[in-house]
C-alpha cells in the first residue's frame, strides 16, 4: 500500500467521524434545517464529484453555514422578542396603568414603613449609647460561644 493511499484513507475516516458527530449534534438539539442542509449538500455534491471526502466536507460546511445563518439568527431574534414581551407585559394602556398603580402603592408603603422606623431607630441608638463600654462585644462573644 502506498503512503498517499493510507493518508487519504485516514483523512476520509476523520471526515466521516466529524460528519457523524455533526449530525448527532444537530439531531440532539432538534436542528432539522442543518440536517436537511447536510443531506441536500451531500446529494448535490454527489452529482458533481465521486470523491466521498470532498462530498462530506462540503456537506459539513453547508450544514454549519445553514446553522450559523438561520438557527443562531433565529434564536437571537427569538430571545430579543421574549425579552421585549417580558418588558412589555401588560403594555396596553390598562396594563400600564395597573402596573403604575402597583408601583405607586409599593413606594407609599415603603415610605410609610421608613417613617415608622425612624423614631424606633433613634430610640435604639439612644439605648445603645447608655450601655457600658464593651457590653455588646462581650455579649456577642458569649452568643458565639453558645451557638458553636
Amino acid at each position: 500500500m502506498k503512503g498517499g493511499s493510507l493518508d487519504n484513507t485516514v483523512v476520509y475516516y476523520v471526515v466521516v467521524v466529524v460528519a457523524i458527530l455533526n449530525i448527532v449534534a444537530y439531531v440532539s438539539v432538534h436542528d432539522w434545517k442543518s440536517v436537511a442542509c447536510f443531506v441536500v449538500a451531500g446529494m448535490a455534491m454527489y452529482a458533481f464529484s465521486q470523491n466521498k471526502t470532498i462530498l462530506l466536507i462540503v456537506a459539513i460546511l453547508a450544514s454549519a453555514i445553514c446553522r450559523a445563518t438561520y438557527v443562531e439568527g433565529m434564536k437571537t431574534q427569538k430571545n430579543k422578542l421574549d425579552d421585549l414581551k417580558e418588558i412589555m407585559n401588560g403594555a396596553n394602556l390598562e396594563g400600564l396603568t395597573q402596573n403604575a398603580d402597583k408601583l405607586v402603592k409599593r413606594q407609599k408603603d415603603l415610605f410609610h414603613m421608613a417613617n415608622k422606623m425612624g423614631p424606633m431607630m433613634k430610640q435604639a441608638s439612644d439605648m445603645m449609647k447608655q450601655l457600658p463600654e464593651g457590653f455588646l462585644e462581650k455579649a456577642m462573644e458569649n452568643f458565639n460561644k453558645q451557638h458553636k
